[in-house]
């Protein structure tokens, strides 16, 4: 069985977090040239590097990124470049690049001269604003993203400046909508024949992980505001997040239609001898945080009661302990959990996510990332090649597939153009 996109040819200028989207094409079978600078494109000097030496070949970040890829190097700001990459074109079905605006029109590479060159082109931008509006050659860093997209907003204490996700995450948010887009975009060419100008703006893709806080304003009348680790009732707070033996897991005490929750979460620390009497002193099923006043006589030392004797239950158990009896009695808890956890999670273990592959420099061996879809009629590639060497397909593609005579070629190194 064959991956879905064998016999697509993507020619993959997106650089840094932007190369996702082509690495996802790559994983349902595309043939994906990646074109980068003779320098090397800035992914390369990205870490963590292999045995935390800083080297363009050893980067864990690029060789992540750019699994499944063949690589070529091309000037494309040298005329002979833009020439060369101009007869890549015209056998390619996709072009990925992360330019700008502002760029990509310089070099030339406007609808019209695409089209003009292959009608059939996909060619998918993926830029921090979009093509149009005031922002459109703004730089668009994970920092900016987060606040301009409103992830920001909602991160972080409330009593602090607002934070964004450690890791940078949005540009990759928006490469995969990218790649999302370029399939659909293909799908039209089957239909019509014709290709299509495709663009994200990764600001937009933000808006994706603000899960319910979207709807905050249209459903509820307000405006949601960042509550950190805890959850507001009127002018009370209750910590969600608590600590225990090897970290943090959430806990949600919430009454009214999931309260059985908190009633179950207050059993089993009953059966386990801990202090429930502030926690087991109500019906969670009855309890409304609007009116919690007229329910319990002291709002404040009720709230702070659960916490002290939720927090000294969890202190004494690990994640992997309370998850599974929380599942167990059908209460909502879930572990926080850092790398560490997700790479020894059973459940990614059972689906064998995790692919044993090669590292960027060396014959050693790592745990990827693997499959991230499982499709029966047509599955991912199972084993995708690691990713390039700089310039490691030079000669099989500019030579073997567009015809260059070797001389042609050594020159063309000669001058920096490849």
């Amino acid at each position: 069985m064959a991956p879905p996109l064998v016999g697509v040819r993507v020619l993959d200028l997106a650089e840094a977090e932007a190369a996702l989207a082509g690495k996802i094409l790559a994983d349902l079978g595309a043939d994906v040239v990646k074109v980068e600078p003779p320098q090397g494109e800035v992914g390369r000097s990205r870490g963590p590097f292999l045995d935390d030496v800083p080297d363009p070949s050893r980067s864990l970040f690029f060789a992540f990124y750019n699994q499944g890829k063949r690589g070529v190097t091309l000037d494309l700001d040298h005329p002979d470049g833009r020439t060369l990459f101009i007869r890549l074109l015209a056998g390619a079905d996709v072009v990925l690049e992360n330019f700008g605006p502002r760029r990509r029109d310089a070099m030339g590479f406007s609808a019209a001269a695409v089209s003009a060159v292959n009608p059939g082109l996909v060619w998918t931008s993926l830029t921090a604003f979009g093509d149009a509006g005031p922002y459109r050659d703004w730089a668009g860093p994970d920092l900016v993203l987060a606040a301009l997209g409103g992830a920001a907003f909602l991160a972080g204490e409330p009593d602090r400046q607002p934070v964004r996700i450690g890791w940078p995450q949005y540009w990759q948010h928006a490469a995969a909508e990218g790649a999302v887009a370029t399939l659909m975009a293909l799908w039209d060419r089957r239909r019509t024949g014709r290709g299509r100008q495709v663009t994200v703006a990764a600001q937009l893709t933000v808006i994706r992980t603000l899960m319910n806080a979207t709807g905050f304003w249209p459903l509820q009348g307000e405006v949601p505001r960042r509550q950190g680790r805890w959850a507001r009732h009127g002018t009370q707070a209750l910590p969600q997040v608590m600590p225990c033996r090897d970290g943090y897991v959430f806990v949600g005490i919430l009454g009214g239609a999931v309260g059985s929750s908190v009633n179950a979460l207050a059993a089993w620390m009953r059966e386990e001898g801990a202090v429930a009497e502030t926690i087991g002193s109500v019906d969670w099923r009855e309890v409304d945080f609007r009116r919690l006043d007229e329910q319990v006589p002291d709002v404040e030392a009720f709230l702070a009661g659960v916490a002290r004797e939720v927090e000294a239950f969890t202190r004494l158990r690990t994640k992997g302990e309370l998850f599974a009896g929380a599942a167990a009695r059908r209460i909502l808890l879930a572990p926080i959990n850092d790398a560490a956890d997700v790479l020894t999670h059973p459940q990614l273990a059972a689906r064998g996510f995790w692919r044993d592959a090669p590292g960027p420099a060396d014959d050693r061996r790592f745990s990827w990332p693997g499959p991230w879809i499982r499709l029966s009629a047509t599955p991912l590639v199972e084993a995708p090649r690691p990713a390039p060497r700089l310039g490691e397909h030079n000669r099989a593609v500019f030579a073997d597939e567009l015809g260059l005579a070797t001389s042609e070629l050594d020159a063309l190194a000669a001058a920096g153009v490849v």
